[in-house]
């Protein structure tokens, strides 16, 4: 279909109170995305609280895992997300109650892979970036995780030989609870920091925010393997561990680890693509990167400590727990400061297109003006796709 504009068309418009400028009439600003009606003597808010710019209707501080980690996964594909979650958790305990552990480890360290993988597929993000991207992505993940779970190997082994109760001195602590952590959170930002330097050809922070989180994916991969393999022969690892250290390791290993390393290592990458548009500057996406990685480091940091003073299981996994929580939220943060505020691609204002998310059709423009979520939530095929197929409200209402 053409994308000519058709000059009987008159979209109604209003002013923005937060960019001064007129857009097409709804709730939100199809410009910058802040809320068209404000209550007198209210000045628009910068990070839009209410309505996070990835799903509608949903609070940015609402730490909902799937709108968070598969921010451009379609809404019909979201609720078999959420159903794969909860089938992924109700299997890990599963297991641990039947004390299989190998099963339990395997579906702890391929479950994030392959939702992952999945989503690359559904949301269509795969067209968007030559396939060398992804390969580099996956590849260099793969080589520092086997690079790092070699090189730490003889200390993890050495931390976990230890008896409970064990007296551990001070300088040993240090290095497992610290420093060792901190340097997995900072390898893990490898290879979103390596495909960057070689400029991919799109700069969306949704792009970045993926790449991130295929290298943080792969990294954790090939290190599990890397340290769990040799050890699958081991009686002292595959017999019958008490139910309460099963259900330990099956949440860290197969819920809480993956979503605060992922969460982080998306983070990392949607800063590290983000490009501002005019007028606002970085320094709001500078501070909350800032502070994700000062949530990483006290996450991996606590963890550290909670492992190496063998805090009881269920203290272990509320601090796992809620060190991810607070990781998801800082990444939500950081979407949606970057989402807002970064320099968006060429949009057609006066002509149609069908939102995906709240099947409203609505004008070409950088936001939904009904619902307010930005047209980066959607991958560059999608959009592409959308725009070739347009709506014609005016044909329609002719033929009915």
């Amino acid at each position: 279909m053409s994308d000519q504009p058709d000059a009987d068309i008159d979209i109604a418009t209003m002013p923005c109170p937060a960019c001064r400028h007129d857009v097409p009439a709804g709730r939100f600003c199809a410009r910058c995305g802040a809320h068209l009606s404000q209550p007198p003597g209210r000045r628009p808010g910068l990070l839009r609280v209410r309505d996070f710019a990835a799903a509608p209707g949903e609070n940015v501080l609402q730490p909902s895992i799937v709108s968070s980690m598969f921010p451009q996964l379609p809404s019909r594909s979201r609720v078999a997300f959420r159903f794969a979650l909860a089938l992924v958790a109700a299997v890990l305990i599963t297991f641990c109650l039947l004390q299989w552990y190998v099963p339990m480890l395997a579906l702890a360290i391929f479950a994030a892979p392959t939702l992952v993988a999945i989503y690359l597929v559904e949301s269509r993000l795969l067209a968007d970036l030559p396939a060398w991207v992804w390969v580099l992505t996956a590849a260099l993940g793969l080589a520092v995780g086997v690079g790092w779970a070699t090189l730490t190997d003889a200390i993890v082994a050495e931390t976990y030989s230890l008896g409970l109760g064990s007296q551990i001195p001070t300088t040993r602590l240090l290095r497992d609870a610290v420093v060792i952590p901190f340097g997995a959170l900072l390898a893990m930002q490898l290879p979103a920091i390596l495909v960057r330097l070689i400029r991919t050809p799109v700069r969306e922070s949704l792009h970045g925010f993926t790449i991130g989180v295929v290298g943080a994916t792969t990294f954790t991969l090939a290190t599990n393997v890397t340290r769990m393999i040799p050890q699958f022969g081991d009686s002292t690892v595959t017999g019958d561990l008490p139910i309460a250290d099963m259900l330990l390791q099956g949440g860290v290993r197969g819920i809480a680890e993956p979503l605060t390393g992922l969460a982080l290592g998306g983070l990392v990458g949607a800063g590290l693509w983000y490009a501002r548009r005019d007028g606002p500057d970085r320094r709001g996406v500078l501070a909350v990167g800032g502070l994700g990685l000062v949530v990483g480091a006290a996450a991996y940091a606590s963890v550290g400590l909670a492992e190496a003073y063998r805090l009881p299981p269920y203290l272990q996994f509320s601090v796992h727990v809620v060190l991810a929580l607070a990781a998801i939220i800082a990444l939500r943060v950081s979407l949606q400061l970057t989402v807002l505020r970064e320099e968006h691609a060429v949009t057609y204002p006066e002509l149609p297109i069908l939102c995906v998310w709240c099947q409203h059709v609505v004008p070409d423009t950088k936001f939904c003006p009904a619902c307010g979520v930005a047209g980066h939530a959607a991958s560059q095929t999608s959009r592409a796709a959308r725009r070739q197929n347009r709506p014609q409200p005016h044909i329609e209402m002719a033929e009915q």
